[in-house]
């Protein structure tokens, strides 16, 4: 009987996802060259792009699994997954900055603003 309660509660831990999905997650790109250009895949919930000085993506509901192809004006391309960069609890809004430098900083509030650096982030096509 403990067997089959140990093996439930791992089973049931495996089938929970890592990471939770925020309402809402703003990615922005920075410090990449005036004309990149970006896609965005794997979400069902509703986005709003914002450019200027930066290109700055909106995105509300199905946020867990969203990535970016994304074109730079020299034909150089590049790939980012943010599901993975996402910080483990249950958040309303998640903000990212990813950096053409291979780096993002990934921002959420916990009892206080919280940073975390990834590096090695960017997938070059």
């Amino acid at each position: 009987m403990k067997r089959l309660a140990l093996l439930s509660l791992l089973t049931l831990g495996l089938a929970v996802p890592a990471f939770a999905e925020p309402a809402t997650l703003t990615v922005d790109f920075g410090h990449f060259p005036k004309g990149t250009t970006c896609q965005v895949f794997g979400t069902t919930g509703r986005v709003s792009l914002k450019t200027g000085k930066e290109i700055e993506y909106k995105i509300k509901g199905d946020t867990g699994n969203v990535s970016f192809r994304c074109m730079q004006p020299d034909g150089r391309r590049f790939d980012v997954a943010t599901g993975s960069l996402l910080p483990q609890g249950n958040f309303k809004l998640v903000a990212m900055q990813i950096n053409q430098d291979n780096h993002a900083h990934v921002f959420w509030d916990q009892g206080g603003l919280q940073r975390r650096t990834i590096p090695g982030i960017l997938n070059w096509n």
